[in-house]
């Protein structure tokens, strides 16, 4: 699998598809038909290998693009995935597209972690992006009037190692866009 450039320095979510993702066209397709693409204020992109779901000579590929339109966080992944069913399983790539509006975020959390240097200097090394929404994913009763409620969320990182210097600035910058639209 060749090593994609990078999204970082592209401002448009088509171009940044198109030099990032394996399956750009599809990923491109989905995301129309739920926003407008001029519409977009700020996204961000991830993928990575995943264990060998298509056999050992083939690496299983997750990529992930999530923006907003300043009201909604739409999220568009895939994954490579086997299917299970007959005596073959067949090679798929499960993608889907998720709309969440921003309302329903109840709590943001972005940080930046600096290396400080030995001249007093500052050095962006990590950047991390947890969202905490309303939406109930499950719950467990712990006694006749107690129960405890967990709610989706999601997290995001970036650091040197994973993305660079331009990847952690576009988290960073995603992260206050979300802030500022979120109401």
């Amino acid at each position: 699998m060749p090593t994609p450039q990078d999204w970082a320095p592209y401002s448009s979510v088509d171009e940044a598809a198109r030099v990032y993702l394996r399956d750009p066209d599809l990923a491109l397709d989905q995301l129309r038909s739920v926003v407008d693409l001029p519409t977009i204020k700020s996204f961000i992109m991830s993928r990575g290998v995943t264990d060998d779901a298509w056999g050992e000579a083939d690496q299983s590929l997750w990529q992930e693009v999530v923006l907003t339109d300043g009201h909604r966080l739409i999220m568009w992944r895939a994954d490579d995935e086997m299917s299970t069913s007959g005596d073959r399983g067949r090679r798929l790539l499960n993608t889907s597209v998720r709309t969440i509006l921003l309302s329903t975020i109840t709590d943001h959390v972005l940080t930046a972690e600096y290396e400080m240097l030995d001249d007093d200097t500052r050095r962006l090394s990590e950047v991390r992006l947890r969202m905490y929404t309303q939406l109930i994913t499950r719950s467990r009763q712990k006694s006749a009037t107690e129960s405890d409620i967990y709610c989706e969320s999601f997290r995001y990182y970036k650091s040197v190692d994973n993305g660079g210097l331009a990847q952690m600035q576009r988290l960073l910058q995603f992260g206050r866009v979300l802030s500022r639209s979120m109401q």
